[in-house]
């Protein structure tokens, strides 16, 4: 059943994240699939790359990041992201400041069924405050639950049945509102009112940067895959290059239709900032005008 932004914020505003079903269709899934997987498995068996947290800790996994400059993968990975569904929530959440941060497909290897249902670790995504001012006891700002648009989501495409085997997503529902924290020795440990989302092959999910999430180990016997697209506002500190030959012929593209959403996206918008003040001073004539006078 097709949904609107307007619903789709609805969700997202009151828990954190929001999930379009159904949105990549099982060819293309199947497609990308087949197209990485021998990549993949050689990369779990042979040279395994393990991303180091900041507490330490590493996680097993397999990433291919700048996706768009990829020869082989660049193509699909284009039409996914351009998707016009994608980039126009993206703007309906953040306004019109979306860049693109890091564009990537990982896979995380099968582990032993001991492992089933273990968490991997509860966490906050990049350039989130509350894992700064979640832990200061010197502010009242516990005493609201203001929703403010996010400095990043990420958008998550998952290319098989996210389940109890493959590793449920696991969210605490509407943490991007109240800055709560999980304690360092609970990190790996199910909470209370976590909930365990099911999704299903081709589901997409866009979170809020601020919303506290983790996966689950993946015991299904296959690679765990998810193609993620992390936006950012518009000049922050990006991972992902926009200067290689096959972002700017899209960028070259963008520039023969006047596409300033895409440039944007590359981080090509000069007049950005002059439209952004011109907007706060209607509002803020606005506020002046509808003032009453004692």
């Amino acid at each position: 059943m097709h949904r609107s932004m307007e619903d789709h914020f609805t969700e997202y505003r009151r828990d954190g994240y929001t999930i379009f079903k159904n949105f990549m269709p099982l060819d293309r899934l199947q497609y990308i699939r087949q197209t990485v997987d021998a990549e993949f498995r050689r990369r779990h068996v042979e040279h395994p790359d393990r991303w180091i947290r900041p507490d330490g800790t590493t996680s097993i996994r397999a990433s291919i990041t700048n996706v768009l400059t990829d020869e082989k993968l660049s193509e699909f990975f284009k039409e996914h992201l351009l998707n016009p569904t994608l980039l126009d929530y993206a703007e309906h959440v953040m306004g019109p400041f979306v860049q693109l941060y890091g564009y990537e497909i990982t896979g995380y290897p099968s582990r032993p069924l001991d492992q089933r249902k273990k968490v991997d670790r509860w966490h906050r995504d990049a350039f989130n405050y509350s894992g700064v001012w979640g832990r200061d006891n010197d502010t009242h700002h516990r005493e609201d639950r203001v929703y403010t648009a996010p400095t990043a989501c990420n958008c998550i495409t998952y290319l098989q049945d996210m389940n109890e085997e493959t590793g449920h997503l696991r969210i605490l529902a509407d943490s991007h509102l109240d800055y709560a924290f999980i304690l360092d020795e609970d990190v790996h440990k199910p909470q209370a009112n976590e909930r365990l989302v099911e999704l299903q092959a081709g589901d997409m999910v866009y979170t809020h940067n601020e919303i506290l999430h983790s996966g689950s180990i993946n015991t299904s016997g296959e690679i765990r895959y998810f193609i993620s697209a992390y936006f950012q506002r518009f000049g922050l500190p990006h991972r992902d290059t926009f200067r290689h030959p096959l972002v700017e012929a899209i960028k070259d593209e963008a520039r023969a239709l006047n596409d300033r959403r895409i440039l944007r996206l590359f981080g090509e918008d000069d007049h950005l900032e002059e439209r952004e003040r011109a907007a706060w001073a209607k509002i803020i004539a606005e506020d002046r005008a509808a003032r009453n006078e004692g």
